[in-house]
């Protein structure tokens, strides 16, 4: 059994049914309301919209490090990642989002179930926190959700 793992998968789950129950429960007003004036200037939507795109990238990150690769490019800009993406999904309803954000979780769950113990301590580079393990950088998946809908519940 792979503990770690396991732990790991069972949280991405706990975090994917948090997420869908928290946002079916919005009113279209909650949903417009400003959740980061600042840049990237996002709303409760967009939020949603911003786990979709943030999680499928650091998909590309994960099989890179589990590739040999190094992860995150140098040159890899977050801000403008996080200004640009969300945005290419303000067209879609919510239970579009849901899908798209059910979807690209459950290729990260496959990810991780395809994957053994000894393989989250392999090394690369996250855009956010530089030098670390693999396992780190999933579990900041579910983690970097959660902070954000701490921030959502606060303006709510």
């Amino acid at each position: 059994m792979d503990s770690r793992r396991d732990g790991i998968i069972t949280e991405l789950k706990n975090n994917e049914e948090e997420i869908i129950t928290f946002y079916k429960d919005l009113s279209a007003n909650q949903l417009k309301m400003m959740v980061y004036p600042e840049d990237p200037g996002w709303t409760v939507q967009q939020v949603l919209a911003h786990f979709i795109t943030i999680e499928r990238s650091m998909q590309w990150l994960f099989k890179d490090i589990l590739a040999g690769g190094p992860g995150s490019p140098e040159d890899f800009n977050v801000d403008r990642f996080n200004l640009t993406q969300p945005r290419k999904l303000d067209g879609l309803s919510l239970y579009e989002l849901f899908e798209k954000f059910q979807s690209v979780r459950r290729d990260t769950i496959a990810l991780v179930e395809g994957i053994e113990d000894k393989d989250l301590d392999r090394e690369g580079r996250h855009a956010f926190h530089g030098h670390g393990k693999l396992g780190r950088f999933i579990v900041w998946a579910y983690e970097h959700a959660r902070l954000h809908l701490d921030d959502v519940r606060k303006i709510l």
